[in-house]
């Protein structure tokens, strides 16, 4: 039977945390972090000026392979969901995944689930909720946020199964690896997330449109193979990737420009 680990793997997790807040407090993001607390009701008028500025939908298969895991996989995502929905981000602050989701612990609601973890899969509490942060990294990037923080996964675990685009996913590490991003929105945005059945929706609204429209491309780069592997064993591993993400956003002047670029490195590994 696998282990399951029940607490966040992290080591020197205090010096982690106090180290990201030293760098926040430098980079003068400290005090314009939203607090899990910033809601506001929703009433039926609000909701039909809403705009929405971007969104994304992700369908999640069912892993035969991951047996009962499956039932916290699924736990975890609708519980995160729950979590930073209805989240209110004001103009010019920013919001910090870290504030919300913490260590993602019993104490919190979590369950075991499957995590990825230098190119491996364990089974730890809280697994998959990191489907929450690739849900707001992708709205984000598509209301041409300013994202100030984000990581990919450290492998490419599902390959041509894999539920989004390479350079699209997001992780999320207590203490390691946070999404931060800024509203540039000349408005307050809310966030909108929700999970039904298998499907994953999330959405940026705001009563405001946004002042122009964003392209997001992605092109992988480079194929990457295990260190003295041959090509032609490729079934033996999964490959490995060089990605590069770019956003191009066109104002309503029809000025067009570069508003995120980032190449992104997912290590090829021996399928076990």
């Amino acid at each position: 039977m696998t282990a399951i680990r029940n607490k966040p793997m992290i080591k020197f997790l205090r010096t982690r945390l106090l180290l990201d807040d030293v760098r926040s407090l430098l980079k003068g993001w400290y005090f314009q972090f939203v607090s899990p607390e910033n809601r506001l009701p929703r009433d039926a008028e609000a909701e039909r000026d809403e705009i929405v500025l971007s969104e994304i939908r992700i369908l999640m298969k069912w892993k035969e392979e991951l047996q009962d895991l499956n039932y916290g996989r699924f736990h975890n995502m609708n519980l995160g969901c729950r979590i930073v929905n209805g989240t209110v981000i004001p103009p010019g602050r920013i919001f910090s995944l870290r504030k919300f989701l913490r260590g993602a612990t019993e104490e919190m609601g979590f369950m075991p689930g499957p995590m990825f973890v230098r190119g491996r899969t364990i089974h730890a509490t809280g697994g998959s909720a990191c489907l929450i942060s690739t849900l707001l990294f992708n709205v984000a990037l598509q209301a041409n946020m300013d994202i100030l923080e984000k990581h990919n996964h450290s492998a490419d675990m599902w390959g041509e199964e894999r539920f989004i685009d390479l350079g699209l996913d997001a992780t999320y590490v207590y203490g390691r690896k946070d999404l931060k991003f800024r509203n540039t929105h000349s408005a307050d945005i809310r966030i909108l997330a929700e999970m039904s059945g298998y499907e994953l929706h999330c959405r940026l609204v705001s009563d405001k449109p946004l002042a122009g429209t964003t392209t997001v491309r992605t092109k992988l780069l480079r194929e990457l193979h295990p260190a003295g592997a041959p090509s032609e064993t490729s079934s033996a591993y999964r490959k490995g990737w060089i990605v590069a993400t770019e956003r191009s956003f066109r104002d309503e002047s029809g000025t067009t420009g570069t508003t995120y670029y980032k190449e992104e490195k997912y290590a090829p590994f021996f399928l076990s």
